[in-house]
């Protein structure tokens, strides 16, 4: 396989990148001088170095040189620990944190579930959620909140955690529930704007 095709097929893996968006950007690099593409793979260098997962949500953030474990939201003392948001990615956390309309904490899955999958359980980290509400009962935990997008993949995922997470919220009095009017069907919601964001946070419902 030559250079450039195989630089495609890269760019193609990106989430929501197709062939004609894989081909722009790889011709777009190819077509850059010297010291731009430097600065690019020394960005992107920098970052995987930099860069990890909080050991309690699981967002990606910059720990810079330090040894931080706990991204800044977790690590902040000042936020409502009854509630916890469920997300399927760390762009997803952005969108909300600029709604200003939350101020709980997060968990973020890591994907969502398709609905034909046969072992969901793989594709999200259902473990760690439930090691992560276990842990947020003994702090006051009184609602989880599942902020997933609203097509039939994410409605799957919600109705899959709502089922495996039912021994665990009846044992502590957890209530899930669900973002209300605002979003509309088919919504992915790193797309919505903070106000939509903001409205189905106040208009969320119980999940069933």
């Amino acid at each position: 396989m030559d250079p450039i095709t195989k630089l495609i097929e890269e760019f193609a893996h990106f989430p929501g990148v197709g062939p004609r968006q894989a081909r722009r950007f790889a011709y777009y690099l190819l077509t850059r001088n010297a010291d731009t593409l430097k600065e690019f793979t020394e960005a992107l260098a920098k970052a995987k170095k930099t860069v990890g997962a909080c050991i309690s949500c699981y967002r990606l953030f910059s720990s810079g040189n330090t040894k931080t474990t706990h991204c800044m939201l977790c690590a902040d003392t000042h936020r409502d620990t009854s509630l916890l948001m469920v997300v399927a990615h760390d762009v997803d956390v952005e969108s909300v944190e600029k709604s200003s309309g939350y101020r709980g904490y997060y968990f973020v899955l890591g994907g969502t579930v398709p609905i034909l999958e046969t072992k969901p359980e793989e594709r999200i980290r259902l473990k760690k959620l439930s090691s992560r509400v276990k842990e947020a009962t003994g702090k006051g935990l009184k609602e989880i909140i599942l902020a997933l997008d609203l097509n039939p993949e994410g409605e799957h995922t919600g109705n899959f955690l709502t089922h495996s997470l039912a021994p665990l919220v009846k044992e502590h009095g957890i209530k899930i529930s669900l973002l209300g009017r605002g979003l509309s069907t088919g919504t992915e919601l790193q797309y919505s704007d903070p106000d939509t964001i903001k409205n189905a946070l106040s208009n969320r419902a119980p999940a069933k």
